[in-house]
């Protein structure tokens, strides 16, 4: 598979170089950003809000940030995000606990391959006339893919700095 946004994942997109107001991907919970940090009990936290409405705050210790969190795609790296999207071709695993389990994994892994490649599933679903053979995904299939598009569509717009509503189109036109 084509690596991609390896950027993402050095130093310069880590936590620890984040300041309060950044928007970050909170890798179960989707767009958010650093409201603020504070420290208690002798350790040091960022208090990350989710940006959807009723959205929570939560307290990630900063030193344990990594694992929960990452900085939002650059701009310059959504042509390589494209390029790597392309290449997804539809799959579909006929054993229901394996294909949410695999589902499960991609959407908490906090990588924005996985998102993409989640996201091009539920594409696949939504557009059988571009299969051979259509795929079927029951109800909770179709969610997480939601999410994980919702996220990924979210996280462009911000990156872009477009409308998000204009996101998917601008896949689709790219694709």
């Amino acid at each position: 598979m084509l690596e991609i946004c390896s950027k993402i994942w050095d130093n310069n997109y880590r936590m620890g170089n984040f300041k309060v107001k950044d928007k970050v991907v909170h890798f179960r919970e989707g767009l958010s950003y650093i409201e603020k940090e504070t420290s208690f009990n002798d350790t040091d936290y960022f208090v990350i809000k989710i940006m959807r409405e009723g959205g929570e705050s939560i307290f990630v210790p900063k030193d344990k940030a990594d694992a929960v969190v990452r900085h939002l795609i650059p701009a310059k790296d959504v042509d390589e995000l494209i390029v790597f999207i392309r290449t997804i071709e539809p799959e579909y695993v006929t054993n229901t606990k394996q294909r949410r389990d695999n589902f499960k994994r991609k959407l908490t892994s906090g990588d924005i391959k996985d998102l993409a490649y989640l996201s091009r599933q539920l594409y696949f679903f939504l557009h059988p006339e571009v299969l051979e053979v259509p795929v079927k995904f029951g109800p909770a299939d179709v969610d997480m893919l939601k999410f994980a598009s919702r996220t990924l569509y979210d996280e462009l717009a911000l990156s872009l700095k477009v409308n998000r509503d204009k996101v998917e189109e601008l896949l689709l036109s790219k694709l």
